[in-house]
């Protein structure tokens, strides 16, 4: 029987790499699994801009075995990758489905066989379309549905997965659904879903990880949030109060009940402040306290710069066209804050700051204000367009260079006493990126979607090879 003490027994830091279910597994419709709110929303909305979708994706379904093996020819000891909620309970709850289960036991044994560290997420984005079509993640009901999913995953996997995950990203899923309006069920600048949807995202966290203690399940849970460490413009008149309602914004519902076990003390003052209605579980409070986490996942690529709010009606400004739009990544709160945007500091193509120092003054952040936990880079990269030469090698110098710095600064943090436990590139292999589709790349292996999903590893895969190497002999 494999013991969370054999996952660092001889490797105390893992190095690794990520994917999530829909964005990588295709096999949309085989396997018994049901409808996903993206395939629903990727077949059949206009605000599908880009056109693609995840039927095919990069067939990890089908390739798995040849996509761990990549894995450990890079060196790497950890694969973070996601369960889609509808291969296990195709409507979402009720029945159950044996052939989601098998598939995703294969995985997780190949993994262990070639001793690749299985970190499982439980939800990554892709609700089953049946609970979709009950209210989603504004129904509460659907914690309760994320328990039942949550246990069966126990059940069947605990006794070899040691790190898990329940929710990704929380806050983010809450902001492109319900602000931005780029993912289903496309609600545009809805702050009282957007403040709901946090809640009860995080209140099926906490649910689930009550369920994983109660049943006494050999392993470290947590939750991933997105980096959202919020940085204030110099020339902000009101710094301070800037920065609360920011990070009440980007973090504070997210970062309080998954480390601390509580709702931010600040809860009632920003429901003033923004205006909205929060519905709550009367039993809230024991439910937090018993649901916090052991760890933290940390997805981290950028910081939020922000100011005062200077003039003009509420904005969001977000980039799904790559070069195709000149749209900088931010907001604009009417009458209590506003994106700053930095001139000295790079943007890539879809508008977002390329700026690794981050990845310290973030970690850094976390280790004064919530106790030192324990972090998982969950993801960390950079997306990209890639031209191939004639063989299909990419010669990705700029992914490579964006890597070094932050991994340089990602190791400032640990000598500084920040207790990271593990790195996971994002991504593992190229694959769908939600609503950007296939031309935004991310992973260390080209796939070539025109020519038979061929696999290619990138230059980045052998320096990532050869940095986890050398690491070790340190």
């Amino acid at each position: 029987m494999r013991t969370l003490e054999d996952v660092f027994k001889d490797r105390p830091f893992l190095w690794g790499s990520a994917t999530a279910a829909y964005q990588c597994e295709g096999a949309w419709d085989q396997g018994g699994k049901g409808l996903g709110e993206w395939d629903y929303f990727n077949h059949y909305s206009p605000l599908n801009i880009n056109h693609e979708d995840g039927n095919v994706a990069s067939d990890f379904y089908h390739r798995y075995q040849e996509d761990i093996d990549t894995m450990v020819a890079g060196k790497q000891t950890t694969y973070r990758f996601s369960i889609a909620w509808s291969r296990i309970f195709p409507n979402g709850y009720g029945e159950i489905c044996q052939e989601g289960i098998d598939f995703y036991n294969s995985v997780i044994d190949y993994c262990i066989e070639k001793n690749i560290e299985p970190n499982v997420t439980l939800f990554h984005y892709d609700l089953p379309l049946q609970i979709a079509k009950e209210g989603g993640w504004l129904n509460v009901k659907v914690t309760d549905y994320f328990v039942e999913y949550a246990k069966v995953c126990f059940d069947n996997f605990g006794d070899r997965v040691k790190l898990w995950a329940t929710i990704n990203e929380p806050r983010y899923y809450a902001y492109c659904t319900n602000i931005v309006g780029n993912y289903p069920p496309n609600r545009n600048v809805d702050f009282q879903s957007y403040f709901q949807y946090q809640y009860n995202l995080m209140l099926a966290s906490a649910k689930a990880i009550r369920q994983f203690k109660e049943m006494d399940i050999d392993g470290i849970i947590g939750i991933v949030h997105d980096n959202g460490n919020v940085e204030v413009d110099p020339s902000t008149k009101e710094p301070e109060t800037i920065f609360e309602v920011a990070d009440f914004f980007y973090n504070r519902l997210i970062l309080c009940p998954a480390l601390l076990g509580e709702l931010p003390a600040e809860l009632e003052k920003m429901i003033q402040v923004y205006g909205f209605t929060l519905l709550r579980a009367e039993n809230e409070t024991d439910i937090f306290r018993a649901g916090k986490g052991d760890y933290l996942g940390l997805n981290l690529y950028n910081r939020q710069y922000v100011t005062d709010w200077q003039e003009g009606e509420t904005e969001v400004f977000h980039n799904n066209k790559g070069s195709g739009s000149n749209n900088k990544e931010g907001i604009r709160v009417e009458g209590i804050f506003e994106s700053s945007f930095d001139t000295q500091v790079r943007r890539n193509k879809w508008g977002r700051e390329v700026n690794p120092r981050v990845m310290y003054t973030a970690l850094i952040e976390l280790r004064e204000r919530y106790a030192n936990p324990m972090i998982m880079i969950t993801e960390n990269g950079h997306g990209c367009y890639e031209e191939p030469n004639a063989n299909g090698y990419v010669e990705d110098d700029e992914r490579i260079e964006v890597f070094d710095q932050f991994l340089y600064h990602m190791r400032r943090a640990m000598a500084d006493g920040v207790d990271i436990k593990g790195y996971y590139h994002w991504s593992t292999m190229d694959l769908y990126s939600w609503i950007n589709g296939y031309k935004k790349r991310y992973g260390l292996v080209r796939v070539d979607f025109d020519h038979h999903l061929k696999r290619t590893p990138k230059k980045s895969f052998y320096w990532y090879r050869d940095y986890i190497s050398n690491f070790l002999n340190e």
